[in-house]
């Protein structure tokens, strides 16, 4: 079986760290990228792969079976839109949007036009956290009664992705959820939220460098989600488990082997896109999925505001 030829929308930070993560693949290859800047255009080229200005003009050619979307969040309905109605399977970076209503265009038109359409919500395939999941899942660790996910990075972003981005609690805050509810398959509720006070240079208003959430979940437990732009020991995310029998703790994302935590699992994470969109059934996240963690998001942000 040939490799799946992949078409990239966005070569920005995103975009390049994909890449890094397809050349590592037998299943698929990244053989076109649309991307506006010239000079990254021309790198591009300089390796291989052909570039366009345009994702028409990429699909046009006919030289894909699928596309990956990494641009900005703001940008993701549009793109979703366009690229399901050529007829192509989509990955679409999350959030997929910035707010639930978007997300859910989003799958409107994934149904209308009969596409796959997955979401890039890489921990589901971290297999430390796999192997949680089925501890839980189990009853392992008994009846979870507190669940709590942290993500902290070492430096903010820029403050122009800052402002254009939610927030935190939408920006890093989807990734939690999404997590938590595929840990335990339980929904949250009844959201409480406390942000940091502490002034930083380069603080961006409405998103606060630490805000931490506690919830109900419908299983009888409690979850928190722990959030921070500031974390010197560089970037990191790691979960616990409290449960009736047995605690667990998993530092999935440390420094300094998160990179390479990172990449493993967006190289799975595309393997189990192509078996979807060749018919096989996906173990990623759905358009469902963004939805419900952009409404949990959403709530979060207005509790944070009042």
């Amino acid at each position: 079986m040939r490799e799946f030829r992949l078409g990239l929308i966005g070569a920005g930070r995103m975009g390049q760290v994909h890449l890094r993560a397809a050349s590592e693949s037998l299943l698929v290859e990244v053989t076109a990228v649309v991307e506006p800047v010239a000079a990254t255009r021309l790198a591009l080229e300089r390796s291989g792969i052909k570039t366009y200005e345009t994702a028409d003009e990429m699909i046009d050619a006919g030289e894909i079976d699928g596309v990956l979307i990494a641009t900005p969040s703001k940008t993701h309905v549009e793109n979703i839109t366009n690229i399901a109605a050529r007829g192509l399977p989509i990955l679409c970076e999350k959030p997929c949007g910035v707010t639930a209503e978007e997300a859910r265009k989003a799958a409107e038109a994934a149904e209308q036009f009969k596409v796959h359409l997955q979401i890039g919500y890489w921990r589901r395939f971290v297999p430390e956290l796999e192997k949680l999941r089925q501890n839980i899942r189990s009853g392992l660790l008994g009846e979870p009664y507190l669940i709590s996910c942290f993500q902290w990075d070492e430096t903010p972003p820029a403050a122009s992705f800052r402002a254009t981005g939610g927030g935190a609690l939408i920006d890093m805050g989807v990734h939690e959820f999404d997590q938590m509810r595929w840990l335990t398959g339980q929904e949250p509720s009844n959201i409480r939220v406390a942000a940091s006070k502490t002034t930083f240079a380069g603080k961006v208003e409405g998103d606060p460098d630490a805000v931490q959430l506690l919830c109900d979940l419908s299983g009888g437990g409690v979850g928190l989600v722990s959030l921070g732009r500031r974390f010197p020991p560089g970037d990191a995310c790691w979960a616990q488990v409290f449960g009736t029998s047995g605690f667990e703790e998993v530092r999935f994302f440390w420094p300094p082997n998160g990179e390479a935590v990172f990449l493993n699992a967006l190289r799975s994470q595309l393997e189990d896109f192509v078996q979807a969109a060749r018919g096989g059934v996906s173990q990623g996240a759905t358009a469902q999925d963004a939805v419900t963690a952009l409404a949990i998001a959403e709530a979060a942000t207005e509790v944070l505001s009042v």
